[in-house]
C-alpha cells in the first residue's frame, strides 16, 4: 500500500539537501486515461458525416478528382449485392417538383476496372420525420463494365418528379449494386442543392476522416485508431484504462507533444502498465506494447505513414496486378528528406498466404525510378539493396527465382516473396524534397495454391523521415521491456518501459504510442498509467509539466512517497525517483525540497 509523507514546511527545512545527477519533467497529458470522452476517435477509412452500409465502402486515396496532396474519394467494391454510403439533409415539409439536385463524379481504375454486372451511381430519396420514405427513389448508374477507365464520369439527378408533402429530409446515396461483378468504383465531389442554392453536403470531397466504428468516443488529449476504447473493466490508477483489441492489423492510442521539442542528449523515459487478461488473452503471434515515435519540429510534424494495402484474398490469382499510391501520388511534406518505400504483407487473425512483388518504382516529379534493384534480379537469398523484415518461424521475406513469371519478361525471372502468418516485407529509402510529388507502384502476384486467406492484405506503405528525426523504438516480436506476447503472464499489471537518449544532431517532437499488432492472433490489452518523462530537461521534479516545481508537485510527491526499498512506482511517480531505485523515499525528497518554488 502506498504511504503518504505528511510534513509541514518547518519539518521540510530540516532535511539537508543532497545534489543528484538528474532532474525530470513529466510531459504526457491524461496518462491514466481518466478524462474523456474527448474528441471522437477517427478512423482514416471512414468518411466523416456519411453513413456506411456494407462491408467494403471506405474512404480511399487511390483516386481523387482534384490533383495534388493526399486527396481522397469514396470507394466501394464487391462484397454484398449492395454497398452504399448516404448523407441526409433537412428540408421543408413541402417540396416542389424538380427542386432538389444531387451530383457527383464517378471513376474506375484501369487495373481494377468495374466488370460483370457491377454498376455504380447515385440515388435520391425523401423521408418524413418518422423515418418513412415519401415518394419513390430516383437512381442513375453511369458507371458500368462498358464505362471508360481512368476517367471521371459526372452523374446528376434532379427531383422529385412530382411535388411532395410531409417531408423532413432528403437523402443522397452513393450506391454500388452487383451480384457477380468485379472491380471497384469511386465517388468524389458530392453535392446536393435545394432550389439552386448552395451545396448542402458536408465532406462531399471525402477529405475528412470520420468516427471509427469500434471507437465511437475518444479519450482527452489522445488520438485513437481502429479497435480501441475507454474501459472500466480494469484499472491500475483511477477507474479507467484503454482496451486495445485485435480486430485490425494495428490498433492503439497515440499522443504527440508537438509543443515540447527534445534534442541531442535528452533522455526520454516512457512507462506504462498493461493488463493481459485471461478472458481474452493474446494468441498466436499477437503483440502489444508501447512505442516511441518522433515528428519534425519545424513547420509542423511529419504526417503518419501512408499505405495502400489494395491486394487481398479477392485479388486476381496467377496474374500480375498493378498497385500504386493513387492517381495523383503523394506530396512530400515539409521537413521530410527521405521516404521509406515499404512493400508489405500484413496477415490477420486466422489468415496467411504469400505474395510476390516485381517491377517496383518510386519517382519524384515524374522523374526516373529512384529504387535500386527494382526487379529483384540481383542478390542470392535476399534481394540486394533492399532491407527486409520477417519473424523467424512465422513469416519470411526472401528472393524468389522462377517460382512465378517475372513481370514483364524483360525484368527476368526473379521477384521478391513475402508470406506466412506474421508481418513481412522489404523496404528501401529514397531522397525527397518537400513539395515534390512522389509516385510509387509495384506489380503484385498471388498463386492459386498459396493465395491470401481471410483478411490478409499486402501493398505499399510510405514512411516519411527527416534528417534530424530519430528512428522509432517499435514493439518487438518477443516479450521485452516494452512488449508483451501470448507467452506473457495474465491477470496482472505488467510494467512496460522504453529508455531512450536522443542521438547526436537530432531534434524532434516525441510521440507516445500504445499499440497492438494482431498478426495471425487475437486478444486484447488494457493500458494504463502512461508516462513520458524527460529526465534531464528541468531542474527539479515537475509532475504536471507546467514548467515549475510547486505545491501541486508537492502534493503528487506525497502521493508517490512509498519509502526505501519499495521496488515499485505508482502512476506519474517516475518523475520523483531521482536515484532511479524504483522507490520514492527520503533521498528523493532531499533532491526535491531545495527546488520547490512555491505555489
Amino acid at each position: 500500500m502506498t504511504r503518504k509523507l505528511t510534513m509541514g514546511f518547518v519539518a521540510l527545512a530540516l532535511i539537508v539537501p543532497v545534489e543528484a545527477a538528474r532532474a525530470a519533467q513529466s510531459i504526457l497529458l491524461n496518462g491514466s486515461v481518466e478524462n474523456g470522452p474527448g474528441p471522437i476517435a477517427e478512423d482514416p477509412m471512414n468518411p466523416a458525416n456519411w453513413t456506411i452500409e456494407g462491408n467494403v465502402v471506405e474512404r480511399s486515396a487511390e483516386a481523387n478528382l482534384i490533383p495534388g496532396g493526399e486527396g481522397h474519394a469514396l470507394k466501394a467494391f464487391q462484397s454484398n449485392p449492395t454497398e452504399l454510403a448516404y448523407q441526409e439533409v433537412p428540408i421543408g415539409p413541402n417540396v416542389a417538383a424538380n427542386s432538389v439536385t444531387i451530383s457527383a463524379s464517378l471513376y474506375t481504375r484501369l487495373n481494377d476496372k468495374v466488370g460483370g454486372d457491377a454498376i455504380a451511381g447515385l440515388a435520391l430519396s425523401f423521408y418524413n420525420g418518422s423515418g418513412f420514405q415519401v415518394g419513390s427513389t430516383q437512381t442513375t448508374f453511369p458507371l458500368t463494365a462498358a464505362s471508360p477507365a481512368n476517367t471521371w464520369i459526372p452523374a446528376t439527378i434532379t427531383g422529385p418528379t412530382s411535388a411532395l408533402t410531409n417531408v423532413a429530409k432528403v437523402r443522397m446515396t452513393c450506391i454500388w449494386v452487383s451480384s457477380t461483378g468485379s472491380g471497384a468504383a469511386f465517388w468524389d465531389n458530392a453535392q446536393l442543392s435545394i432550389s439552386s442554392g448552395p451545396n448542402q453536403i458536408i465532406n462531399g470531397d471525402f477529405e475528412t476522416a470520420g468516427v471509427g466504428e469500434q471507437s465511437p468516443t475518444g479519450i482527452d488529449d489522445w488520438s485513437g485508431f481502429n479497435d480501441q476504447e475507454k474501459s472500466s473493466d480494469f484499472a491500475f490508477h483511477g477507474t479507467s484504462s484503454v482496451r486495445v483489441g485485435m480486430d485490425d492489423p494495428f490498433s492503439g492510442l497515440f499522443q504527440t507533444r508537438d509543443d515540447y521539442p527534445v534534442q541531442d542528449g535528452d533522455r526520454l523515459l516512457l512507462r506504462a502498465r498493461v493488463w493481459h487478461s485471461s478472458s481474452e488473452p493474446l494468441t498466436a503471434n499477437a503483440r502489444a506494447g508501447i512505442k516511441l515515435e518522433f515528428s519534425a519540429t519545424s513547420g509542423g510534424g511529419l504526417p503518419p505513414p501512408y499505405e495502400n494495402l489494395a491486394f487481398d484474398a479477392d485479388s486476381p490469382t496467377d496474374a500480375w496486378t498493378f498497385v500504386d499510391l493513387g492517381t495523383t501520388g503523394l506530396t512530400v511534406p515539409a521537413n521530410a528528406n527521405k521516404a521509406r518505400i515499404v512493400l508489405i504483407f500484413t496477415p490477420n487473425a486466422g489468415s496467411n498466404g504469400e505474395v510476390y512483388f516485381d517491377a517496383a518504382s518510386a519517382s519524384v516529379n515524374a522523374g526516373p525510378n529512384l529504387l535500386l534493384n527494382p526487379s529483384f534480379e540481383s542478390g542470392a537469398v535476399r534481394p540486394d539493396n533492399w532491407s527486409f523484415f520477417e519473424t523467424a518461424g512465422e513469416s519470411y521475406a526472401v528472393k524468389s527465382a522462377f517460382e512465378v513469371p517475372g513481370y514483364p519478361d524483360v525484368f527476368g525471372g526473379s521477384s521478391a516473396k513475402a508470406g506466412g502468418d506474421n508481418f513481412a516485407g522489404f523496404f528501401q529509402e529514397v531522397n525527397v524534397t518537400p513539395g515534390q510529388t512522389l509516385n510509387v507502384n509495384v506489380q503484385m502476384y498471388m498463386r492459386l495454391d498459396t493465395l491470401l486467406q481471410g483478411t490478409s492484405r499486402a501493398g505499399i506503405k510510405i514512411e516519411w523521415a527527416g534528417g534530424s528525426v530519430p528512428p522509432p523504438v517499435d514493439i518487438t516480436t518477443d516479450p521485452s521491456a516494452n512488449t508483451i506476447t501470448a507467452a506473457s503472464p495474465t491477470d496482472t499489471w505488467i510494467p512496460l518501459e522504453i529508455d531512450f537518449t536522443m542521438p547526436p544532431g537530432t531534434e524532434a517532437y516525441p510521440r507516445f504510442v500504445t499499440l497492438t499488432a494482431a498478426g495471425a492472433g487475437a486478444g486484447a490489452a488494457y493500458f494504463d498509467a502512461c508516462e513520458l518523462v524527460v529526465v534531464n530537461a528541468f531542474d527539479g521534479a515537475d509532475a504536471d509539466g507546467d514548467g515549475d516545481e510547486d505545491l501541486a508537485d508537492y502534493y503528487q510527491f506525497q502521493r508517490c512517497f512509498n519509502g526505501d526499498g519499495a521496488d515499485d512506482l505508482g502512476f506519474n511517480c517516475s518523475v520523483f525517483d531521482d536515484d532511479e531505485d524504483f522507490d520514492v523515499d527520503l533521498i528523493d525528497f532531499e533532491y526535491f525540497l531545495p527546488r520547490l518554488t512555491g505555489p
